[in-house]
């Protein structure tokens, strides 16, 4: 059901943008990149909803095929009358769903208006909770690229020599899952990391590159960004977005309670039911929770 429920907000989310696809089409790019029975899919359409989900603009090919799969296995559920003999309880998801992204909406809104954390809070935070950002052991933060072939790492590792950024190289030449970070692996322990990789980033010198070196997965190199030893803490630098994150959360709440007790003392609310359930219902806190 949960999937039924992202799937359908996906929809509601789609079908609020087509109106201005149609605007937008009439006199902007409305050329049909794929088709499957009657339904086209636009140029326009596709860019809207890749972005939509977060996709590059080089996964065009790959969403064109997902695209058609679900069009195809769409159509057919059409074809068998799934979409009638089950309509009341997809009326009923559809509203459901439409609530919850309008609730969804209003909270960013709200958050987005009444939410500011500054540079002094954070530093501050950090000041005061400095313990929670010592290590226990020793940690390396570390780059890593990964290659297939020792040829394409050696070339990376001439770009980086030459002075390229190794952020810059990492996504460009990486395989790695973190290319799109530009390699970066954050802070990590030696259990972490295979035994090849664990080896080179805490035998390398802070600020050093590693050679090319091989394991069962690939060419690998590695940047050392800064080491850690046991009871050391963490700069700020390097944990700024968790601290955000922690007071953005806290701040968060607190609105949250004050737009439902606002809305709760400015509107009508009748509860009718049987004194007994009203009685266990005042016993406990029914508040939605963000």
């Amino acid at each position: 059901m949960n999937q039924c429920k992202k799937f359908i907000l996906f929809y509601i989310t789609i079908v609020f943008c087509l109106g201005l696809f149609a605007c937008k089409g009439e006199n902007g790019d409305n050329e049909i990149i794929a088709k499957v029975g009657n339904v086209n899919l636009s140029r326009e359409e596709m860019r809207a909803r890749m972005e939509w989900e977060g996709m590059r603009p080089e996964q065009e090919s790959e969403f064109i095929d997902r695209w058609i799969n679900r069009e195809l296995l769409s159509q057919e559920a059409k074809r068998l009358g799934l979409d009638k003999s089950e309509s009341a309880e997809l009326l009923m998801e559809l509203g459901m769903v439409e609530k919850e992204y309008l609730i969804q909406k209003l909270l960013d809104k709200t958050y987005a208006q009444s939410i500011q954390i500054t540079e002094e809070e954070i530093q501050s935070y950090y000041d005061k909770n400095i313990d929670l950002f010592c290590v226990n052991e020793d940690q390396v933060r570390v780059m890593h690229i990964l290659t297939e072939t020792k040829e394409e790492a050696d070339l990376a590792l001439q770009e980086i020599r030459a002075g390229k950024p190794f952020d810059q190289v990492a996504r460009e030449r990486s395989i790695g899952i973190l290319r799109e970070r530009g390699g970066d692996m954050g802070f990590i322990r030696r259990e972490d990391v295979i035994n090849q990789v664990e080896r080179v980033a805490f035998g390398t010198k802070e600020g050093g590159v590693s050679a090319v070196f091989e394991s069962d997965y690939g060419f690998h190199i590695v940047k050392v960004i800064k080491k850690l030893s046991a009871g050391e803490a963490k700069d700020l630098a390097d944990v700024r977005s968790e601290i955000l994150q922690q007071l953005q959360v806290r701040k968060e709440r607190s609105v949250y309670y004050d737009l439902l007790f606002r809305l709760q003392n400015s509107t009508e609310v009748q509860i009718n039911v049987p004194k007994d359930v009203q009685e266990s219902r005042d016993s406990v806190d029914v508040s939605i929770v963000p």
